[in-house]
């Protein structure tokens, strides 16, 4: 029976023997190499939409940075000063001026152009040229004589007055026309024979001056 087991055993090693000699004899350790690191590989995952019934998405907080506080205390303004010139005193009230006396008219201004006219108007016919301001026993002139005219002017009730009679007479010589006597004649066709422009030779204050002239022969 040993025989028998120990001849098990011997054909247990043969069959050993053939597979090694099948597989090129001993195996020899594989040599060793450097461990190769594998990254995983990253799969995106796309967001997915939250389909729970009444979710309602937290708020997100948003962290407010604290404002900086000015802790420099202003500085003072300096009030500017206004200078208030000083009150001037009111004036002392003083009498008004006396009102000037306005001249009036100059009857020996006018009793210098009657006898003379002007000196600027040369072509201009002088008064005494054709009246005598003297009663006269031959009046050879070719107005009426102006003796006593200041007597006459503007006779009758309704008459003008003898300024506005006189003054008229002068500037508007047709205006009163004196009637022809002892066949002296003073005025044809109703135009007076009279010098007709001494309201453009003369200035109002040249007139009134003769006017107050003509007043002083009574």
């Amino acid at each position: 029976m040993l025989r028998r087991a120990y001849l098990s055993r011997l054909g247990v090693l043969a069959a050993c023997a053939v597979l090694l000699s099948a597989c090129g004899g001993i195996a020899t350790p594989a040599p060793d190499f450097a461990p190769t690191l594998s990254l995983p590989t990253r799969v995106p995952i796309e967001p997915t939409l939250d389909t729970r019934p009444n979710v309602t998405a937290a708020p997100t907080v948003v962290a407010i940075q604290p404002t900086a506080t000015n802790t420099r205390r202003p500085r003072p303004v300096t009030p500017t000063p206004t200078i208030i010139p000083p009150t001037q005193p009111p004036p002392t009230p003083t009498e008004p001026p006396p009102p000037t006396a306005t001249p009036g008219p100059d009857p020996v201004n006018g009793a210098a152009i009657f006898a003379n006219g002007l000196a600027d108007k040369p072509n201009m016919p002088t008064c005494a040229s054709c009246h005598y301001v003297e009663p006269v026993a031959l009046n050879d002139k070719v107005g009426p004589v102006m003796a006593g005219v200041a007597g006459r002017a503007g006779r009758g009730e309704r008459g003008p007055s003898p300024i506005l009679y006189l003054r008229n007479s002068i500037v508007a010589p047709n205006d009163y026309v004196v009637p022809n006597e002892n066949g002296k004649v003073y005025a044809a066709g109703g135009m007076s024979l009279m010098y007709q422009d001494y309201a453009k030779d003369l200035t109002p204050a040249q007139i009134a001056d003769l006017v107050a002239y003509l007043l002083t022969l009574r």
